[in-house]
């Protein structure tokens, strides 16, 4: 039981440490979209409305960024160049809330989910204003999915199973299928307790849960957008039975040393009878 209590108390640390790397993603993506905003040759392209070289631009930073969306519009929220998919122009993002903030003039980053094909994806996107002098000319968005390769990474560090949720389904996880290949995606969390505690009241729950039929220590944490509205989960585990295989490692290890003790005593207590034995007589 005390082993059970410790591993759960660091799986509340280690569930903090996963939203720390999530609040890393949006600071990093917050600070590539002010590097294009920043930059005087995107201003005046825009400017000059020079989609060519708005185009060339954009795709060039995504590379070089390693991000998966890299969006430039205009004041009005027209799309001037997609970095992600550079024919793909003219279409509006002004009903898109992120797009909103930036051209009113506010940097801001938030945690978005869409649904897929498979399961639904989690990423964290970034908007800025694009200014000349006082007046904002436009907006730069930059976003990144929250992937396997980022619970991998997650799950390298602490050596935890590690999966993201977008509301109760499981958007990427370390937890892979017999096949070797294929990830457990797309499955519901449907602990009652678990969506009550994150889903709906934004809290962390830390305590046992079910994953695919196995018993789990779980931490699980509310992921958040811009406007403090849970959108999914954020969860960290380790299988029960490793930590009952620990608990009896160290219940042999514990009989072992009692046993060695106790044979131990033996000997000097046989001295200290027969010398009182001696006595006596």
């Amino acid at each position: 039981k005390n082993l059970e209590n410790d591993a759960l108390a660091h799986l509340e640390t280690d569930v903090n440490i996963l939203q720390y790397s999530v609040e890393s993603k949006k600071a990093e993506t917050l600070s590539d979209a002010q590097v294009v905003s920043f930059n005087p040759d995107v201003q005046k392209a825009i400017l000059d409305n020079d989609k060519k070289k708005l185009k060339t631009f954009a795709s060039s930073i995504l590379l070089t960024k390693k991000q998966a969306i890299l969006t430039i519009v205009s004041k009005d929220g027209v799309v001037l160049a997609r970095g992600d998919d550079p024919e793909k122009i003219g279409d509006s993002l002004s009903g898109d809330a992120l797009v909103k903030k930036a051209v009113n003039g506010e940097s801001v980053s938030t945690t978005v989910t869409r649904d897929g094909v498979v399961a639904p994806t989690v990423s964290i996107r970034s908007a800025v204003p694009i200014k000349s002098g006082n007046d904002t000319i436009g907006a730069v968005m930059v976003g990144t999915e929250i992937d396997n390769a980022f619970v991998d990474g997650v799950k390298s560090a602490t050596k935890l199973d590690v999966s993201i949720y977008a509301d109760n389904i499981r958007s990427a996880t370390t937890f892979v299928s017999p096949d070797g290949k294929s990830r457990w995606i797309g499955i519901k969390e449907e602990n009652s307790n678990i969506k009550s505690a994150v889903i709906s009241k934004g809290k962390l729950f830390v305590g046992q849960a079910n994953i695919l039929n196995i018993s789990y220590l779980a931490a699980f944490s509310p992921l958040k957008d811009m406007d403090n509205v849970t959108v999914g989960m954020l969860f960290v585990g380790r299988d029960k039975s490793s930590l009952l295989q620990a608990a009896g490692k160290s219940i042999e290890l514990t009989f072992l040393v009692s046993t060695i003790l106790l044979i131990l005593s033996i000997f000097p207590a046989y001295l200290i009878a027969r010398n009182i034995a001696r006595q006596i007589k």
